[in-house]
């Protein structure tokens, strides 16, 4: 009981000062979520500018981006590349996650211009060298009516997501989101703080390959996990010091949120996705291994 205890503690001791950064942070996601998207012309420019587009409104951290990019590839509106650049610069929770952790500041800025960077060349090099030959439906040659109803099931779609409550007013939806996610990451640390006494950080530095390069290849397939748990807990471990950066970038590469499941739901051949889904992986196991090298000449 006494052991229970001090995991307690210990985790709300490590938690407790992340909730008002937390929040700040929410508030400004819920600020570029709530945007009308129609007066904007984000996704237009994904034509135009393709992958750069898309790498750059992935940063933008909400699920909303993934979920409309994947709806948007369904349709005919963009390419392979433009939407892998979406899906590898999504970072969902990660960014609120730590940004709450002053110590892990740097951490996240190089994160972060690691996955942008990686989309657009990723995303370029798919649509130039492994499908040169797509073809893909000009918004402007859709029908006002058209666009006005696949407005509409866009924008409802992106509302969909699990994470978000659009029903209420802006603060008290990302303070319901602030809460759910610290409640998640309290209970992710009581968690690791209780196994990491149980086992050792030996055994668990072993059992999770730490400071070898199978690590970024094993995160990778973790990330693929659709559900922002993935992405709380690659973080924490990140922060526990079980996970290397390398390891947390090729996770965080593969983790699109929703996107891979907007695939499926509206019929995408199996065949698309999966390639989808391998090179992503490839991007994301070299990326991981790339970074592990670096840092290990730093």
């Amino acid at each position: 009981m006494n052991f229970l205890i001090d995991c307690i503690l210990d985790a709300w001791h490590d938690t407790w000062l992340m909730l008002p950064l937390l929040y700040a942070a929410y508030l400004i996601i819920e600020y570029f979520e709530r945007k009308d998207s129609k007066d904007d012309k984000l996704f237009f420019g994904l034509q135009k500018y393709g992958p750069l587009v898309g790498a750059l409104i992935g940063l933008i951290p909400q699920c909303g981006f993934s979920i409309l990019a994947a709806m948007l590839f369904v349709q005919g509106n963009i390419t392979l590349g433009t939407l892998a650049a979406v899906f590898i610069a999504t970072s969902d929770e990660a960014i609120p996650i730590l940004l709450a952790e002053p110590s892990l500041f740097s951490s996240l800025l190089i994160l972060l211009a690691c996955k942008f960077c990686i989309g657009i060349a990723g995303g370029f090099f798919i649509d130039r060298i492994v499908f040169p030959h797509q073809k893909i439906l000009r918004f402007e040659d859709m029908p006002e009516e058209e666009d006005e109803e696949q407005y509409e099931e866009d924008e409802q779609a992106a509302s969909s997501c699990p994470c978000c409550y659009p029903q209420y007013p802006m603060w008290i939806s990302a303070l319901l989101r602030t809460v759910k996610i610290f409640i998640f990451v309290f209970l992710t640390t009581v968690a690791f703080n209780m196994l990491i006494g149980w086992i050792g950080e030996q055994t668990l530095s072993k059992f999770l390959l730490t400071g070898t390069v199978f690590q970024p290849l094993l995160a990778a397939l973790f990330g693929f996990i659709p559900n922002c748990a993935a992405t709380v807990i690659l973080c924490q471990l990140f922060a526990l010091g079980q996970l290397s950066f390398g390891s947390l970038l090729a996770g965080l590469i593969t983790n699109a949120g929703l996107g891979f499941l907007v695939l499926f739901q509206y019929g995408e051949k199996k065949s698309t996705i999966g390639k989808l889904a391998l090179i992503l992986w490839i991007i994301a196991s070299l990326s991981g291994l790339g970074a592990m090298w670096i840092t290990t000449l730093i």
